[in-house]
């Protein structure tokens, strides 16, 4: 407890808030398996999303930003909104990062993203009613590129690790690529 303490409060000195607003991709892959056959259907969608981390230096260019976002995605199908998902999110993105020059500092990250889904319709249909789970685990990484120490850019791709579907017989994973552009402070 003493050790995390002491992390913390020598992270506080160091440590960036920045606010972030990006573009999302998401691919899901459904698999439907019966016996031996199985069948698999493939989807894509995309939204935007905000969100805003702490990024809180543990030692050298070793760094943890946890944070929380939200992401709003719409499949547009023939000029009318089929599918709305809306979920809040909690990366866990343990960084390092380098200095490129006076102004440029870049980001590796790797790390947990927690995914709660608040809403997910298809034509109006509640898909937490219709065999889609709320919660889903996502583990990926990226880069960021902080200029001056005040606009953050930063890219990053995460896999699903966990089943979304509660049906027998049919898996369900989502993986999300983002793009964002931040304000440090």
């Amino acid at each position: 407890m003493l050790v995390a303490a002491v992390l913390l409060t020598a992270g506080y000195a160091s440590a960036q808030v920045s606010y972030q607003l990006g573009f999302m991709a998401t691919a899901e892959e459904q698999t439907y398996t019966l016996g031996s056959l199985s069948t698999t259907h493939k989807n894509n969608y995309s939204g935007f999303m905000v969100g805003a981390d702490y990024n809180m230096n543990i030692a050298g260019g070793f760094n943890v930003a946890p944070g929380v976002a939200m992401e709003l995605s719409l499949d547009n199908k023939e000029n009318d909104v089929k599918y709305k998902e809306f979920n809040i999110l909690v990366p866990v993105d343990f960084n390092y990062g380098f200095n490129l020059g006076q102004d440029l500092k870049l980001y590796l990250f790797a790390g947990p993203t927690f995914d709660m889904g608040i809403m997910a319709k298809n034509d109006d249909k509640d898909m937490f009613d219709h065999g889609k789970k709320r919660f889903d685990i996502l583990l990926g990484g990226g880069a960021w590129v902080d200029i001056k120490d005040v606009i953050r850019l930063k890219a990053g791709y995460k896999l699903g690790l966990l089943d979304i579907s509660d049906m027998d017989s049919y898996e369900w994973k989502k993986n999300v690529f983002t793009v964002s552009v931040g304000y440090i402070f």
